[in-house]
């Protein structure tokens, strides 16, 4: 990484992070040779060991094969901030990105119902929804769920803007603040980062 000091590398920080995304974007191992990616909603919960992603789909099709196949699968989230027409601190635009690779498990009704209607609990509070019965869901039979664990030395994430609290997360409203072009002073977050490595 070139600019280490974007990393961020505490848990609590990532985790945060992940409340602002609406998406991920899974990539599996195509026969072609080439990525086979494609956005989805998802689910989270984090453990010490790591994160666990749930994702839901059909239980036919071209996913489902080239999980089958290779359960290997990297995820792509993030959010981007631009404002152009108002820099601050010497910037033009904020970004978040999270990068986790694991291996995806799927996750059948029938064979493992309480694991199922977790992570379909999971799936629809992460994405503002309410969760409805899983017997007033239409089409719930034709659907699977997807689980995978990323360790914690299989993510990686990455801010424009320096993190170094929870609420340092959100992006800012620049358009709200005073214009400012003196750059951040993130001494104390290289100095972090060099100890680190």
């Amino acid at each position: 990484m070139i600019h280490f000091e974007r990393e961020v590398c505490e848990p609590d920080l990532i985790e945060a992070m992940l409340d602002m995304f609406e998406v991920v974007v899974l990539s599996l191992n195509d026969d072609d040779g080439y990525p086979y990616s494609v956005p989805v909603n998802f689910g989270y919960e984090c453990s010490d060991d790591g994160i666990t992603f749930y994702i839901h789909f059909m239980k036919r099709g071209h996913k489902v094969e080239l999980m089958r196949k290779d359960p290997r699968v990297t995820l792509q989230l993030y959010a981007w901030n631009d404002f152009f027409d108002h820099p601050y601190k010497g910037h033009k635009h904020d970004y978040r990105s999270v990068s986790a690779k694991g291996n995806i498990r799927i996750i059948d009704l029938k064979e493992n119902p309480e694991l199922f209607e977790h992570s379909y609990r999971l799936l629809m509070s992460c994405n503002g929804r309410t969760p409805k019965p899983l017997s007033e869901h239409k089409g719930i039979n034709a659907m699977n769920i997807g689980e995978i664990f990323c360790p914690w030395d299989k993510i990686s994430a990455k801010s424009e803007f320096p993190l170094r609290t929870v609420e340092d997360v959100p992006f800012i409203n620049v358009y709200e603040r005073p214009e400012d072009n003196t750059p951040f002073d993130i001494s104390d977050i290289i100095a972090k980062r060099k100890k680190q490595s």
